[in-house]
C-alpha cells in the first residue's frame, strides 16, 4: 500500500492525496453496489488500488481502483476485445469510481515464480497466451491507440535523465521499425510474466493496456533478464541474445527486431518513469548492457 500511495501521490498531488483519502469509503460503496465481502488487498499495488473478493455467490472476483479514468479506459476496451481469449474476463465496471470488476485467476500463481528456472515451460506458456490474444481479425485499427502514440515519449526524453546516446539510438531505431512494420495486429501492449496468471491448468493475461502494433513489439515485453542476473555484467548480452533467439525460434518472428524493440521499450520505460517521477535508473542500467559491444 505504500508504494501505491507514493506513486499517486508523485503523479496527481492533490488529487492523488484527495483520492487516497476517499478510498475506504470508495471500497465500501463498491462493495455494496457489488455485493463484495472478504476484500483482501494485494501485496503488490503500485498504481491502482487492487484486492481480492468473492461476491454473494461466492465466485472469486478481482476489484480495481484507479485514482484516474484514463488508465483504466484502455484496459476496459483491451478486455472487452479480447472478451476471454487468453485474458481474464470484465466482470462489471464503474464510471464515476473509476473502477473495475474482475475475474480472479485462481490459484493465481505468475510465470514469473517459474522463471528464469523454467524457462522453455515459460516460454511455451507465454506463447500460448500470445496466440490466443493475437487470434482475432483487427477490422479497423483506426479505433485504438497505435504503439506510435507511445513511442512519442521517447522524443522528449532528456539527457540529465537518460544518457544521450541511449535517447538518440532509441528514437533512430523506433522511426525504423514503425516505417517497416508489415503486419499490424492488437496487442495486450503490457504482456510480461507478472501480468500472466494460473487459472486452473491453464494460464490468462491480465492488465492489458490494448494497443496496435507488431508481434514483436508485443513479445518484446517478456522480461528476458531479471534485476538480480545482471551482477556479471559480461555475460548479460550473451544470455539476453540466447534467450530472445530462442523466443523467436519457437514463435517464428524476426529475433533483430525483437531486440531493437527490447531496447526501445526499455528507453519508453525510462520516459515513462520519468514522467511519472520515478526512478528509470533499472531500465537505462538494462539497455546499457545489452548494446554494449
Amino acid at each position: 500500500m505504500n508504494t501505491l500511495k507514493q506513486n499517486v501521490l508523485s503523479i496527481f498531488g492533490e488529487k492523488g492525496k484527495l483520492w487516497i483519502a476517499s478510498l475506504p469509503h470508495i471500497i465500501d460503496e463498491l462493495a455494496n453496489h457489488w455485493k463484495l465481502s472478504h476484500i483482501t488487498p494485494v501485496d503488490n499495488m503500485t498504481f491502482n488500488y487492487v484486492a481480492k473478493s468473492v461476491t454473494n455467490t461466492n465466485v472469486p472476483v478481482v476489484l480495481k481502483i484507479s485514482c484516474d479514468d484514463k488508465s483504466l479506459s484502455d484496459e476496459i476496451q483491451a478486455l472487452k476485445y479480447f472478451d476471454g481469449s487468453g485474458s481474464i474476463q470484465l466482470i462489471a465496471h464503474n464510471e464515476e469510481y473509476h473502477a473495475l470488476l474482475l475475474q480472479q485467476a485462481v490459484p493465481g500463481i505468475t510465470l514469473k515464480s517459474l522463471y528464469p528456472s523454467q524457462i522453455e515451460y515459460v516460454m511455451d506458456r507465454y506463447i500460448d497466451i500470445m496466440k490466443k490474444l493475437h487470434d482475432k481479425h483487427l477490422s479497423n485499427k483506426d479505433n485504438y491507440r497505435h504503439i506510435s502514440d507511445w513511442l512519442l515519449a521517447i522524443d522528449s526524453l532528456k539527457d540529465h535523465s537518460c544518457p544521450s546516446h541511449l535517447v538518440k539510438k532509441a528514437i533512430a531505431l523506433k522511426s525504423e521499425l514503425l516505417a517497416s512494420i508489415s503486419t499490424e495486429i492488437f496487442l495486450h501492449g503490457d504482456l510480461h510474466h507478472d501480468n500472466i496468471l494460473k487459472e486452473g491448468d491453464h494460464w490468462l493475461a491480465i492488465d492489458p493496456k490494448g494497443i496496435v502494433g507488431e508481434p514483436e513489439f508485443e513479445i518484446a515485453a517478456f522480461d528476458f533478464m531479471y534485476i538480480n542476473e545482471l551482477a556479471n555484467k559480461n555475460n548479460v548480452k550473451n544470455i539476453f541474445e540466447a534467450r530472445i533467439d530462442l523466443l523467436a525460434q519457437k514463435t517464428n518472428l524476426n529475433p533483430q527486431r525483437i531486440k531493437s524493440w527490447v531496447f526501445v521499450r526499455l528507453i519508453l520505460m525510462a520516459a515513462w518513469h520519468v514522467e511519472d517521477k520515478g526512478d528509470p535508473s533499472w531500465a537505462i542500467k538494462l539497455a546499457e548492457l545489452i548494446i554494449q559491444k
